[in-house]
């Protein structure tokens, strides 16, 4: 009897936390196999690199729970980039940084706005932004990269905090803003009903359309940021910067018990996704494995988080 109590205890809690489980794991198994694996060094080019990934997985977990998806995220951080590079010397950082928030916001809104207010599916919607993003990008930046000599902006890019890359901090204090905000405000509650049940949503009240407005503008939001801090890392702009990063924040929000049908995904799931695609990017950089085979071993991954996915959609529309 005590052995029961004990493994369903140990299933109950893998199945709550399954995405942290797997992280834990991850770090564990990869320590073992590679000795530099826990370095500072290693891990602070972890965090660095998915700290950018980090928030555009937040935006794409809220438009994931409506049931929606944005397909322009990669492009949103390019077009970023490009507009702080070109406004820097000119207009400084505060300015620069701010015209080109507002700007990939704006261009969010009109996702929102869009999928909102017509019958395209967010997937054609967002498709669509995306070549018309990268186009922006790659006509204001006559396709070539402009280089950042603003001191203080590179330094944002490499500062830490008692050793912490500050980026990193930056993203977790946005996550815990976030998670308070999804958990303890009306519009959380609102955009799990309508990834829950769109019409039933309707019916009890919630304006969808806000809703869907408002998921797209912050998701567009957070990819601009993550924009911000590309260009301050990489000291550029880049007509061609974030090319897939939108697939790997998907990815990121699967793995974190996220669902590509809406509904499901929690803040704390997406962390531990992200940080589980870092891992398994650094170990496979240690173990020499190609970028291409990288690429093939991370679409599998994603596959399998749709199925399980799949899987847990079934099982809670049997109970």
């Amino acid at each position: 009897m005590k052995l029961n109590k004990i493994f369903n205890l140990f299933r109950a809690f893998f199945s709550s936390n399954s995405p942290l489980v797997v992280l834990i794991l991850m770090i564990i198994l990869s320590s073992l196999i590679f000795p530099n694996f826990l370095t500072r060094l290693n891990i602070c080019a972890i965090v660095k690199q998915y700290s950018i990934i980090g928030f555009l997985a937040l935006g794409q977990l809220l438009v994931l729970i409506t049931g929606g998806i944005d397909l322009s995220q990669g492009s949103m951080v390019a077009f970023t980039s490009i507009v702080v590079a070109v406004l820097m010397e000119p207009c400084g950082i505060f300015i620069s940084v701010t015209v080109a928030i507002i700007s990939s916001t704006f261009l969010g809104f009109i996702n929102g706005f869009l999928v909102s207010r017509t019958k395209i599916p967010p997937f054609v919607v967002t498709l669509g932004m995306l070549s018309i993003v990268r186009g922006l990008a790659l006509t204001i930046s006559n396709t070539k990269p402009i280089s950042i000599n603003n001191d203080i902006f590179i330094q944002f890019g490499k500062e830490t905090v008692f050793n912490v890359p500050l980026i990193f901090i930056v993203w977790i204090i946005a996550s815990i803003i976030l998670h308070l905000y999804i958990n303890r405000r009306k519009m959380g509650c609102y955009i799990y009903a309508t990834g829950g049940s769109e019409e039933s949503a309707r019916l009890s009240g919630v304006n969808v359309r806000r809703v869907k407005l408002f998921v797209y503008t912050l998701c567009a939001f957070l990819a601009a940021i993550g924009g911000v801090i590309w260009a301050a890392r990489l000291r550029s702009g880049s007509p061609i910067g974030g090319s897939g990063y939108e697939l790997e924040s998907i990815a990121a929000v699967l793995v974190g018990g996220g669902s590509l049908f809406g509904g499901v995904g929690s803040i704390l799931g997406t962390l531990a996704g992200v940080l589980t695609f870092g891992v398994i990017n650094s170990s496979l950089n240690m173990a020499g494995i190609s970028p291409y085979w990288q690429g093939t071993l991370k679409g599998i991954i994603i596959i399998i988080a749709v199925v399980i996915s799949q899987i847990r959609l079934l099982r809670r529309d049997r109970n």
